[in-house]
């Protein structure tokens, strides 16, 4: 009987030490924008950002640029005042600080999915300098752990504020993006190429722009449609805002575009 009592205050003990040092805490993430963020499975993940600390009020805002991982668990209902929001950052922080960055998920490789961060700025974690070393990081779901793969094909040229989509036969397309000083380029430079990241073949393609494709712009949204069409709506290329009725249409298999209105 006492060997009973004994045991049973051990694995009490065991079980609260547990829930005390293990279990990860749900967070409030503070006020950002510029953030990227990508569902996996029940989960929304967020990566970097540019974060804006609460302050009393007259005071100067504090801004920063983010290095943290965190995510919703989207599996059950919450309340939406309060979301279950777990803050990955201290096991798995991006090895940069970045924003106006885009990610996508590594579609086939459902057991052990892939997330891929593309360009943006991207700055050293403690001097905030620039800190450029590839346009791609790859973020793994199950070890949270980061590394940068080695791609082959011609490198695209550094861009921020685009969107990637990725399809079901493991490939990944970015359109457009623009620069600034912000990530190197003395002068403002905006694109309308399509890049094509191989996710199985670790591989780039970049592909010019034909007829019918958008001018170069940045902002847009852009959505997948189950026949592999991508759909291109809004945007800007700094100037000028893009009519919104202007829709655009990439075909991921002709790797063609139309438009409509």
């Amino acid at each position: 009987m006492a060997y009973d009592n004994y045991t049973s205050i051990y694995l009490c003990l065991i079980f609260v030490l547990g829930y005390i040092f293990v279990r990860i805490e749900s967070f409030t993430p503070n006020p950002r924008m510029a953030h990227s963020s990508v569902v996996v499975g029940n989960k929304l993940y967020f990566f970097g950002g540019i974060v804006v600390l609460p302050l009393p009020q007259g005071s100067l805002v504090n801004v920063y640029i983010s290095e943290e991982v965190f995510y919703l668990d989207l599996s059950q209902p919450f309340d939406i005042e309060n979301p279950p929001f777990v803050d990955l950052t201290s096991v798995a922080p991006i090895p940069i600080r970045s924003t106006w960055g885009t990610v996508a998920l590594d579609s086939m490789n459902n057991n052990d999915p892939n997330i891929y961060l593309f360009g943006g700025a991207m700055l050293d974690i403690n001097s905030y300098n620039d800190s450029y070393t590839s346009f791609v990081h790859k973020f793994n779901v199950n070890s949270l752990m980061w590394s940068v793969p080695t791609v082959s094909g011609t490198i695209p040229s550094r861009r921020r504020e685009m969107k990637a989509i990725s399809d079901n036969s493991g490939k990944i397309y970015i359109f457009g993006g623009g620069t600034n000083s912000a990530i190197g380029s003395p002068t403002p430079q905006y694109f309308n190429d399509m890049i094509i990241f191989n996710t199985i073949e670790l591989s780039w393609s970049i592909n010019p722009p034909t007829v019918n494709a958008p001018r170069p712009a940045t902002e847009y949204t852009a959505t997948l449609l189950s026949n592999g069409v991508i759909i291109y709506i809004g945007g800007t290329d700094m100037l000028n805002l893009i009519d919104i009725s202007q829709i655009y249409l990439y075909d991921t298999k002709s790797l063609t575009w139309t438009v409509k209105v």
